[in-house]
């Protein structure tokens, strides 16, 4: 017995010495297969591994691009030679340290995005189509006409659609006076001042009738309302009556014309004090009542976002854009100029083109550029590359590295901001409201003195009829009754 579990022992010991083995073993195996997946990931090329081994390196990229600003643009320099600027020229800058290429940039010969044209793609998509370019180094949005064409590469952001229209004129209510309070509140006066005076002619009345019958204690209508007038402009009035009823009434009155003249006056302040700048097209159902024509860069992500519509105000806005011969625009400073130099012009462009073309336009102290209210949905960008390119899992791998990194917001943000020169800060109504530290307009002042006018106006024909037509009238009525 003994013998056999001496036997059972040392065959659980081997046992348990295969088992340590086979997992020391196991962790050898997973070791070297983190090691060399590790390696594997290795960005920079340093991986032996044939599967992800940079395929761009040592290689030299053909580019096709456009006049897009701000994120690509093309300049002239002093000396003749042409430069390159904007955010995407940055970023393939930063992809070709990263993965070892070169690259070579030339302008689509037509400045567009993509378009079809006789059933034939133009444009940076025809180049890429025609193997003219590896890379379409511009922002492009997505749709199925596209996909069906392009592959797209490495998220560039995203952006939202607006309206750039001018910048409107600041507005100084000339009925800020009235303004103060909304309808309601100067009926809800203005019966609030009806039921007091009524009140105190009822109650003086009963308690003359009632109680101490002294008619001396009565007072008139007029009276009544004199004090109730003088109480609310806050030049105070004597009030004639003994009676405590009465005595209750003036004190809730007083209290109730305090509160609401000390809140008119302090109202009446800030809006003497404030401009009201509102677009005439501030959203696209604006855009869709009005005659403005509407100019758009041609193919790019505006004017996919304008031609997808099928119903609605968009859609209206994208047939008038089709009627008009001088809509489509190929750049965006063709629809900035358009809009500053014309009549009743706006332009759909995305926020961040809409800014840029602000900094650029809004200098010094003057303003003349501006974005709408409204935006429509925000809408993701990539590069485009053939659809049987070897390059798009690197592009989008270094993209995202770009993102990640931090680098896009910092060389990007300043266009994704309003900039603060002429910044207009919207309310739930489209209007926008500024504190001004200019004098006080005589036109903020049209409705006191029209009231006031009104007011010598009627005084004059009350005098005229108290002099001249009671006298006439009533000389007639004695010769009459002399008669």
């Amino acid at each position: 017995m003994t013998e056999q579990s001496d036997m059972s022992l040392a065959s659980s010991d081997k046992k348990m010495i295969k088992n340590k083995a086979m997992n020391k073993t196991r962790l050898l195996i997973v070791f070297f297969t983190l090691s060399f997946t590790v390696k594997a990931v290795d960005y920079e090329g340093a991986s032996t591994s044939t599967r992800l081994q940079t395929s761009l390196k040592g290689r030299v990229l053909r580019v096709v691009t456009g006049q897009f600003f701000p994120v690509s643009y093309v300049l002239r320099n002093s000396s003749g030679q042409i430069e390159y600027g904007g955010f995407l020229h940055h970023q393939i800058q930063y992809m070709s340290q990263k993965l070892k290429f070169t690259y070579e940039v030339y302008l689509a010969a037509e400045n567009t995005n993509g378009i079809k044209r006789n059933g034939t793609w133009i444009g940076l998509i025809g180049a890429l189509l025609r193997d003219e370019a590896d890379l379409g180094l511009a922002p492009f949005a997505i749709n199925l006409e596209r996909y069906e064409a392009i592959e797209f590469s490495g998220l560039l952001g995203g952006d939202y659609t607006g309206i750039l229209v001018r910048y409107p004129q600041a507005i100084v209510s000339s009925t800020s006076p009235y303004d103060v309070f909304s309808y309601e509140v100067w009926i809800g006066i203005l019966v609030s001042i009806v039921s007091v005076v009524s009140l105190f002619i009822a109650l003086t009345h009963a308690g003359v009738r009632f109680f101490t019958r002294d008619k001396n204690n009565e007072t008139k209508m007029g009276t009544q309302m004199m004090f109730v007038l003088s109480t609310i402009t806050s030049q105070g009035g004597y009030f004639r009556s003994r009676q405590s009823s009465l005595y209750v009434l003036a004190a809730t009155w007083c209290f109730a014309a305090f509160v609401f003249v000390n809140i008119y006056n302090s109202t009446l302040v800030s809006y003497m004090s404030v401009i009201y700048q509102k677009p005439e097209i501030n959203s696209f159902e604006d855009l869709a009542a009005s005659s403005y024509k509407t100019t758009v860069p041609i193919g790019s992500i505006s004017h996919l976002e304008v031609n997808s519509a099928k119903s609605g105000d968009m859609k209206t806005v994208a047939d008038a854009i089709e009627r008009c011969s001088d809509c489509k625009k190929h750049t965006a400073q063709d629809v900035a100029s358009a809009v500053v130099e014309k009549e009743n012009y706006a332009g759909i462009l995305t926020f961040a083109v809409g800014y840029a073309l602000m900094q650029n336009y809004n200098t010094g102290k003057q303003c003349r550029l501006t974005m709408a209210k409204e935006k429509t949905a925000w809408k993701h960008m990539y590069y485009a590359v053939p659809k049987t390119s070897p390059y798009t899992e690197e592009i989008n791998r270094e993209a995202l590295w770009f993102l990640a990194f931090g680098l896009r917001d910092y060389l990007y943000k300043k266009y994704e901001t309003e900039p603060a020169h002429c910044q207009l800060r919207y309310n739930n109504k489209g209007v926008s409201t500024k504190s001004s530290s200019n004098p006080i307009k005589l036109v903020q002042f049209y409705l006191p003195f029209l009231i006031l006018f009104v007011g010598y106006a009627m005084a004059c024909f009350q005098f005229c009829i108290e002099k001249f037509y009671y006298p006439t009238r009533q000389r007639k009525l004695q010769s009459c009754f002399r008669g």
